[in-house]
């Protein structure tokens, strides 16, 4: 973790690191998914930080929610875990 995200998103908690197994390379630069839990003026917050760098640039995004969302991102998530499933089946039968 970074100065800049104890800065900009507040006591980082727990940084879980990148969500992809690897870093997406494009032919002069990189780019990386990752999710921290970090704290920030007494409650908690999920964060999503998309990180890219080039020789001659980069660039840093930060997405959080409130840790009260979790519950609904979990059901989300597993929602289109099933979907994903189901097209996986669908397209196997094909």
């Amino acid at each position: 973790m970074s100065i800049f995200d104890r800065v900009l998103m507040g006591n980082v908690i727990k940084d879980f690191g990148t969500l992809e197994e690897e870093e997406k390379s494009f032919i002069i630069g990189k780019t990386r998914k990752s999710m921290l839990l970090t704290e920030r003026r007494g409650k908690l917050k999920i964060v999503f930080k998309w990180s890219g760098y080039a020789p001659f640039g980069a660039s840093v995004s930060y997405y959080d929610l409130k840790a009260e969302s979790i519950p609904k991102l979990r059901q989300l998530i597993t929602e289109a875990e099933e979907l994903a499933n189901q097209r996986a089946k669908t397209l196997d039968q094909s």
